[in-house]
């Protein structure tokens, strides 16, 4: 076990012992479809970070440069903004849930969160030893042009968006829609313009021929 797997590990232990006592606590405060719905979101949010786990690939070679430009960062925590204010939105203040949407947007949720790990799944394996949550490029570093990216050149950051879209529909929170909006859709556009100026600098004509061919998120659209 490397020492990345060690801190995964620890954290899903973690969230384990969280998930308990959330649960333990919500079971007395909370109406039950609320704590269901609680407890389902912890349980398949579990049940993907195993997953990826299990098949993350350690890279094989070093990573000779990194130009993220926080773009990482800033896409994290806009992510977080969204899930704490739909969680807090949900349970505690019913400042924009619309109970009449329930529970039919609540199962659209879920349905979303599970093509979100689909997608997700799909582009890691396909990247294989070069993935890395950061913009990074490894020793003897190759352009991957099939799979999950064969039509599509951003798969995680559609993941990403799907993400953010389950949680505000799991938690029937339009505030956190807004949140996507004015946050998240910004900090996807700027990592997708940082990463492709990336490559585009060490791919050069083979990147660009790549552009040409496909398309940033969805298909024949954008």
């Amino acid at each position: 076990m490397d020492s990345r797997q060690r801190n995964v590990l620890i954290r899903m232990i973690i969230v384990l012992i969280l998930f308990a006592y959330i649960g333990y606590l919500a079971w007395s405060r909370l109406p039950r479809f609320d704590f269901w719905v609680i407890m389902a979101f912890f349980a398949i949010y579990l049940t993907w970070s195993i997953i990826e786990t299990i098949i993350y690939r350690a890279p094989e070679t070093r990573a000779i440069e990194d130009d993220d430009r926080r773009s990482y960062v800033y896409l994290q925590l806009s992510s977080l903004f969204v899930l704490f204010y739909a969680l807090m939105d949900f349970l505690e203040y019913h400042l924009t849930r619309i109970n009449g949407l329930e529970p039919a947007i609540n199962y659209a949720g879920f349905l979303l969160f599970f093509i979100y790990c689909l997608i997700r799944y799909r582009a890691i394996v396909s990247l294989g030893k070069y993935y890395n949550p950061r913009v990074a490029l490894y020793e003897e570093h190759s352009l991957v042009k099939d799979r999950a990216y064969l039509r599509i050149r951003h798969p995680f950051y559609l993941s990403a968006m799907l993400s953010v879209l389950s949680i505000t529909f799991i938690f029937n929170s339009w505030g956190s829609l807004l949140i996507v909006i004015l946050a998240v859709i910004p900090a996807i556009i700027y990592r997708i313009k940082v990463e492709e100026e990336f490559l585009l600098r060490h791919f050069g004509e083979s990147y660009k021929e790549y552009m040409g061919q496909t398309s940033r998120l969805i298909p024949k659209i954008w």
